[in-house]
């Protein structure tokens, strides 16, 4: 990356650090204390103090391996986001209307706890999405289980496990991790080593996190776990080939990449590339089946709207020409444990031949 490129980059990231740090932390309790009577306890001079403080505290997180500052501050973000949309609509809703903010703010806090206590209840469940696919090429049955965007780190070692135990009882074939398994330098041989349970061979491709974590760290500690990794490499199972492809920031990657590797027109083929770009490219290669992840589906509402403005497709199926694409809204969460309008997903795939057309002549 050129040194404008790094600087623009940098500026961008702190101006958004900034700005983030002041409406999720401090915004939602400077109105409702406001709204409450009680301005007194977030004057000027405080609320300049207390944005300085957060920004040192992310500034030092961003440097330490600390999981319990990780909790509160990525816990605190997630709340703080619920109340700064709900303390967002309400401003907007005063600016026409004569309303009580004290009771406003009474029913933001209800609400905000409310809305809190149920998507970090959904963080913690998981949710088996089933789909099937035919096609001519195959014989007989697959069946594969895609997980993406685990977050091991923002994650316990605990619901990796239940992670695991969910993928088993499903049966697979194979099972297929399509970036962002972990998201911390902190996270040990230990963390993962649920993944030597699973019942079936397992097969990776990298993830932005991956990638900010240090691949020289990440790629020998998931394949001491068992973990086949794919870089831009194929591997046979059966009558399936699967592609991997490393997620990088260029949005010619996935048609850069499969230009270099060889695609068996005799296999039914499922690439595996982090976030959802180039699948254009993959149905004009031929490929049969993109599995893709990243996006989250927003995780917490509505900053999905957000992720749309990057993203055409931020979840689930979509098909052009007997091609089809898969967006998985991400087996856990990252920074908070929270899930609002979204949910944690592990997808069992069922991969079937075609059944056989009869002509009748009369």
């Amino acid at each position: 990356m050129s040194p404008w490129k790094t600087l623009k980059h940098r500026t961008f990231f702190w101006t958004f650090v900034l700005l983030a740090a002041y409406l999720v932390y401090i915004y939602p309790i400077q109105r409702l204390t406001d709204w409450l009577n009680y301005p007194a306890l977030l004057n000027l001079p405080t609320i300049f103090g207390l944005w300085l403080l957060v920004i040192a505290v992310l500034r030092l997180s961003f440097r330490s391996s600390s999981r319990k500052l990780e909790l509160i501050l990525y816990n605190w973000m997630g709340i703080g986001f619920v109340f700064f949309c709900l303390c967002f609509i309400y401003e907007l809703l005063r600016l026409g209307l004569a309303l009580d903010d004290y009771w406003a703010g009474v029913g933001i806090l209800i609400v905000g706890v409310c809305i809190t206590i149920y998507a970090m209840a959904t963080a913690q469940r998981l949710f088996c999405k089933r789909l099937e696919f035919r096609d001519p090429r195959l014989t007989r049955k697959y069946r594969l289980v895609q997980i993406s965007d685990v977050h091991i780190g923002s994650r316990s070692v605990g619901f990796l496990r239940s992670v695991v135990e969910t993928i088993n009882i499903q049966n697979p074939n194979l099972v297929v991790i399509t970036g962002d398994f972990l998201d911390a330098k902190r996270v040990q041989a230990e963390d993962i080593a649920p993944l030597k349970n699973l019942k079936a061979p397992v097969y990776f491709s990298i993830g932005n996190h991956e990638r900010y974590a240090g691949l020289d760290w990440v790629i020998p500690l998931l394949e001491d776990a068992g973990v086949v990794m794919l870089r831009s490499q194929t591997v046979k199972v059966g009558e399936l080939q699967l592609i991997g492809i490393d997620d990088a920031e260029d949005k010619n990657q996935v048609r850069r990449e499969l230009a270099k590797i060889e695609l068996d027109p005799e296999c039914f083929k499922i690439l595996l590339y982090h976030r959802p770009l180039g699948w254009e490219s993959a149905v004009a290669s031929g490929i049969n089946l993109m599995l893709s992840g990243h996006t989250h589906n927003g995780q917490i509402f509505p900053f999905n709207l957000l992720v749309r403005q990057q993203f055409k497709r931020i979840r689930g199926l979509h098909t052009e020409r007997n091609a089809h694409l898969y967006v998985s809204p991400g087996t856990g969460t990252w920074g908070p444990a929270m899930r609002l309008g979204s949910c944690n997903e592990i997808t069992c795939i069922d991969l079937k031949a075609a059944p056989v057309s009869i002509n009748v002549n009369n």
